[in-house]
């Protein structure tokens, strides 16, 4: 079991969680240590220093553009709108499997991402569930904010509903902003009174507009060692997120939004993310409802590393998981059940403070 050194008593700890039955995933594969360090060398300072403002969202979301390596030969593609946004139906290049149709919501500060840059991670999930997959380009930063994304989130979730031969079998997925607008489109879901989505996944969700904040009643148990987004550049980004006379339908953060959330949920998280408290935070709001929550807390991990499916073991196995959860709750589990050998099931830790 992988672990991390305890500096008290100069050995190593395990993993400690909040969230009752949380699933901790402790022996990160060399690969993922590797881009850890990385990433902590390269990109975070990077990311540090780059000015928030339109010129550097501009020059990354041309960069999103530009990874784009095509769809590979066992995977169907057909791009056009889906509710009014722009995006991509991808299936099984022998035809879909299964009967799940998932939209997914990329992630990227609302700033940059794109269904080109997830292509690998996409078609990944395209392979595990056997599934129609729905990506979107949503607006973004610099052309919108969130309330925008909000919007084309639930348009075109309305579409799939629509296209889906039955609506019962549709699942909402999305990592980072996108773990935020899969909570929005399943709070408008109940709120506009459309059928509630089968299941949300979530991989290190933004789940409020304030993460940065360390007044709010959330537990921490570990300390935070966010390798990639710098937690002083939130507040820069926030005052983008949400411009004068901007108004986000319903609750601005999911986080307050449990009481309109019914569906299924698998909740993905990284041992010090910064994001992780309030994961936790939700799945317990959540729990008090009476909804399933499935909560996998990983360690070793950059934030919302399942989009490396396709290159990093331990992201493929996140993705086998999802999957895994996902065709379970549309009545369709598969065959042979994913296991992990290396994670434990977890006992009560901790509440929210």
């Amino acid at each position: 079991m992988d672990t991390q050194p305890d500096p008290r008593r100069g050995r190593r700890r395990p993993m400690r969680a909040v969230h009752t039955a949380a699933v901790l995933h402790d022996a990160p594969t060399p690969l993922a240590r590797m881009i850890g360090r990385g990433a902590r060398m390269t990109v975070k300072p990077l990311l540090r220093l780059a000015p928030v403002d339109e010129r550097t969202m501009r020059r990354l979301q041309r960069f999103a553009e530009v990874v784009n390596r095509g769809a590979s030969e066992d995977i169907t593609v057909e791009a056009g709108d889906i509710g009014g946004v722009p995006g991509e139906v991808m299936t099984p290049g022998d035809g879909p499997t299964t009967g799940l149709h998932l939209l997914y919501l990329h992630g990227g500060g609302f700033f940059t991402g794109s269904v080109h840059s997830y292509r690998s991670m996409l078609e990944e999930i395209v392979r595990a569930t056997g599934g129609t997959i729905y990506a979107v380009d949503y607006r973004q930063l610099p052309v919108g904010g969130i309330a925008d994304s909000v919007q084309d989130a639930i348009a075109a979730y309305e579409d799939v509903v629509t296209r889906a031969p039955d609506a019962g079998k549709v699942v909402v997925a999305g990592d980072s902003a996108g773990g935020y607008l899969t909570m929005k489109v399943a709070e408008l879901a109940t709120r506009r009174g459309l059928p509630a989505p089968a299941a949300l996944i979530a991989f290190s969700p933004l789940l409020s507009l304030e993460p940065d904040r360390q007044d709010k009643n959330v537990m921490r148990v570990d300390k935070v060692r966010e390798a990639v987004l710098p937690i002083a550049r939130v507040a820069a980004l926030r005052r983008l997120w949400l411009p004068e006379g901007d108004i986000i339908e319903g609750f601005a953060d999911p986080l307050h939004a449990s009481a309109y959330i019914h569906s299924p949920t698998h909740l993905v998280a990284v041992e010090d993310e910064f994001l992780r408290p309030e994961v936790e935070a939700f799945a317990l709001l959540l729990d008090d409802k009476g909804v399933e929550v499935d909560v996998h807390l990983w360690r070793g991990q950059l934030h919302a590393f399942p989009i490396m499916a396709g290159h990093l073991p331990d992201a493929d196995l996140a993705i086998e998981l999802a999957a895994e959860f996902a065709l379970r709750h549309i009545g369709e589990p598969p065959e042979v059940e994913v296991e992990d050998a290396g994670a434990r099931p977890e006992t009560l830790e901790g509440e929210m403070a």
